[in-house]
């Protein structure tokens, strides 16, 4: 264990240093102002503090980009108040009150419009439209009177750019002129850096216990989340044959608890437990498909944030090992780790993964060294390499290594982008490997026609086959084993990309998806994607796929493995706790199975509900 130890310690430090080395923002240039280092076009949201300047304009002192357009919201004295026209002024801005103005006072105080004064601080939420043929009419949503700062401060999304460098330059907000000099400075926006956190560590990434409709304040500094999850799903002709019976339909109810607890604003616990039991509703096999129910500790570790004032966290004991496609990761996993997120954009990490008491039996003679590094280049957009390597305990003597790049995000508003490319190296019962992998495509977002907004996608992935079995050196990639190949494309679901029904492992296969969906404005959505099959090298076997095997089995001289449909519809998100999805899968052998093999087809309804 010590060993192991010195090994992560030695990996976070070499991680450290290069974040230090290559995580720096770069040097200006001579005499470029701080805020150009923002992109200035009409639609991005700002924040912006400043002072008010006798000539009606606000000369911003720190300026930082929000994640998400958002509608205007002003911080500062009221200048002048229009008792007839039922108006105040702030910011040099004529705001309109109404009766569904809302005000925000201090307990047991009601506000009102006679209760504003001249002079006094607020903080006043507002909508902006045109009107009458008057453009940048102002009304006012909430009002806030108690608790604002003195300073003023704006949000919202700019309407108009006069940008160049040459100090000062100005922005618009419907109206109210902003002003940027050579004192403006441009704020790292801590929202990013706290939805990293979010998305590496999810509860335990806040830096305290909020209620909020997924979570509830036990006591001080103790969050309670729960969640029920139900699937019921039905498998017809899995093995692709007439003779051969293996149709089932079940259904699986499972609920996941989760308690963290903040010891501090670096320090926190979490302990995440999930039951769930499957109940057959039917079989043509003699298979038990029921089970006694399973109750298993996901997640239960220790985090300790920003160690020494650092950008370095800490994570030790179970927990749940993720990322945006699931390629790689999606499992829960004894380890390790130690993580660097940056301001600048730098992030890596460095994990030991331990075969402690692993969930999944097949991790037990398995312990994992993995390393990453990579670059974020804003909330939806990231690039990184990294390294797996494995060293295996039993007779099998299984220890590949991955190395891999990877890039997903989104290059232009329209697009949603993915690339994956790995090579494996390493040893597998004597045998070297090497072998490889590419997966790519993206998912373009058409202009909205009406209330819903179509896609299109396009995506292709190839993993290398053997060209001899049995030689002493293997070309057939393998995943990882921690996969589970799920993603969001263009809809609101998280699938199946390699298609529903097969769901293979990226494993001497070619699959090239298509596919079109489409968002309604409410939140449903529907989706429809074709895949294509074909081995890279033909082969009696396919690897880790939902095929029943025997008699499911390729014939080793066609490479044509059949095509595939999937079509996903799902809710939107009622009530805001409560959310359906429905999935058909078909896959339709193709002449590697033969003329008389069946269409495998599969239906599945998802449930969630916030509990």
């Amino acid at each position: 264990m010590k060993k192991r130890f010195t090994v992560v310690l030695s990996l976070g430090l070499a991680l450290l240093v290069g974040g230090l080395l290559f995580g720096s923002k770069s040097a200006e240039a001579k005499g470029s102002p701080e805020y150009m280092k923002l992109n200035y076009v009409p639609g991005i949201s700002l924040e912006i503090k400043g002072v008010w300047s006798d000539e009606g304009v606000l000369i911003a002192t720190d300026i930082e980009q929000l994640p998400k357009p958002r509608t205007p919201k002003l911080r500062g004295a009221i200048q002048r108040i229009d008792s007839a026209g039922h108006s105040i002024t702030v910011l040099g801005r004529k705001i309109h009150i109404s009766k569904s103005t809302r005000y925000l006072e201090a307990d047991s105080v009601s506000g009102s419009f006679e209760s504003l004064k001249v002079g006094q601080q607020i903080e006043v939420s507002c909508n902006v439209r045109d009107k009458d043929g008057k453009k940048d009419v102002w009304k006012a949503r909430k009002i806030k009177t108690h608790q604002v700062k003195s300073n003023s401060k704006v949000k919202g999304v700019i309407t108009r750019v006069a940008v160049d460098g040459a100090s000062p330059d100005t922005l618009e907000i419907h109206g109210l002129i902003i002003i940027l000099n050579n004192k403006t400075d441009i704020n790292w926006p801590r929202g990013e850096l706290e939805k990293l956190r979010y998305d590496r560590f999810k509860y335990a990434g806040l830096r305290k216990a909020e209620s909020s409709k997924d979570g509830i304040v036990l006591a001080k500094g103790l969050l309670f989340t729960a969640k029920y999850r139900g699937e019921m799903e039905d498998e017809t002709e899995h093995d692709l044959s007439p003779n051969f019976a293996a149709d089932q339909s079940d259904i699986q109810p499972g609920v996941r608890a989760e308690l963290t607890a903040y010891a501090s604003e670096s320090v926190r616990a979490l302990a995440q437990v999930r039951w769930r039991k499957k109940y057959g509703i039917s079989s043509d096999s003699d298979a038990v498909v029921s089970n006694a129910g399973e109750v298993d500790i996901t997640q239960l570790y220790l985090l300790f944030s920003e160690i020494g004032n650092t950008p370095i966290t800490l994570q030790i004991g179970r927990q749940d090992f993720d990322e945006p496609r699931e390629w790689l990761f999606d499992d829960y996993l004894d380890a390790l780790r130690v993580h660097y997120l940056s301001t600048s954009g730098f992030t890596a990490q460095a994990a030991v993964i331990l075969s402690v008491s692993p969930i999944k039996s097949k991790f037990d003679p398995w312990t994992d060294y993995y390393a990453e590094a990579g670059w974020r280049f804003d909330r939806h957009s990231a690039a990184n390499a990294y390294v797996l390597a494995r060293k295996d305990t039993s007779i099998r003597n299984r220890e590949p290594v991955w190395w891999g790049i990877r890039y997903f995000g989104r290059p232009t508003s329209s697009f949603r982008t993915w690339f994956d490319a790995a090579l494996m190296r390493g040893t597998d019962k004597g045998r070297s490997q090497s072998a490889w992998a590419l997966d790519f495509g993206t998912t373009y977002l058409l202009k909205p026609m009406g209330a819903v907004k179509p896609n299109l996608t396009l995506g292709y992935a190839i993993g290398s086959g053997d060209k001899v079995s049995g030689d002493l050196e293997s070309q057939e990639f393998r995943q990882t084993g921690y996969q589970d190949n799920v993603a969001r494309l263009g809809g609101v679901a998280q699938i199946r990309y390699y298609g529903e029904a097969l769901n293979p492992e990226l494993s001497n296969i070619k699959i090239l998806t298509a596919g079109v969906g489409a968002i309604h404005k409410q939140g449903a959505a529907i989706e429809a994607l074709y895949h294509s099959y074909r081995q890279h090298r033909p082969d009696k076997g396919l690897s880790k796929s939902s095929l029943v095997v025997p008699p499911a089995r390729p014939n080793g001289s066609s490479p044509d493995l059949g095509w595939g449909m999937d079509v996903i519809v799902s809710s939107p998100e009622l009530w805001e706790r409560f959310q359906l999805r429905y999935t058909f899968s078909m896959f339709k052998p193709g002449d590697a199975f033969g003329a008389r093999n069946e269409t495998a087809k599969l239906n599945r309804l998802n449930v969630d509900v916030t509990l």
